[in-house]
């Protein structure tokens, strides 16, 4: 295979398996933006990309989340709840983006802001399986990435510090387009993260080689 990866287990599952009583509160913002932050672009992307209208459910577990969620996220959703276990909000969960935010970020992407995201989306294909899949785990060695310091960068990862890696440890993004290469190794998304992710997972279809997820630990 090649140098930078190697490759590993399935790595363990992590998650909160909390009980308690669950409740869903509704959100419903009036505020609207006129800009998308790189938080809400980092999610809100694949939606656009792709043409769907996926849920994304986002950890919070401190303050800073919250804030962050409530402030960049929520206001470019028609779709927000608010779930609680045992009257304390564990996540929001945000659906179907705002006509005025869809067309934001189409002109975002079409102007070449922040070159992370269609490096992650190369293809309007979602990757479903329509056939039995042979999954690999690729550990990627980070001192042989070429690592890219962008700005934007240091949003999500603040971001992501106080959230999914206060809450499990990881996040796992759906990358669209992108093979098992040699050349992957200078991928944006795999060169900016590489800047302040613990360890990368790529996990790759071994039969034909796609990259089906990308697992980020912090």
């Amino acid at each position: 295979m090649f140098e930078w990866i190697t490759e590993i287990e399935e790595p363990p599952f992590r998650f909160n398996d909390e009980n308690g009583e669950l409740r869903f509160e509704s959100i419903d913002s009036k505020v609207e933006l006129n800009e998308v932050s790189p938080v809400c672009l980092l999610f809100a992307s694949f939606d656009v990309v792709l043409d769907e209208d996926s849920l994304t459910s986002l950890p919070t577990p401190n303050e800073k989340a919250i804030d962050i969620i409530l402030n960049e996220v929520v206001p470019h959703y028609l779709d927000v709840k608010q779930v609680f276990i045992d009257g304390k909000l564990k996540e929001i969960n945000v659906r179907y983006l705002k006509n005025e935010s869809k067309r934001i970020i189409r002109n975002l992407l079409s102007n070449g802001i922040y070159p992370l995201i269609p490096d992650l989306f190369r293809t309007r294909n979602s990757n479903l399986a329509t056939y039995p899949r042979v999954l690999k785990y690729y550990s990627i060695n980070k001192e042989l990435i070429r690592q890219l310091h962008i700005e934007e960068t240091n949003k999500i990862r603040d971001f992501l510090c106080s959230s999914f890696f206060a809450n499990t440890g990881s996040i796992s993004l759906q990358p669209t387009g992108g093979v098992l290469e040699d050349n992957l190794k200078e991928s944006v998304t795999i060169r900016t993260f590489s800047t302040f992710a613990d360890q990368i997972v790529l996990i790759v279809n071994d039969k034909d080689k796609s990259v089906v997820g990308l697992d980020i630990y912090g």
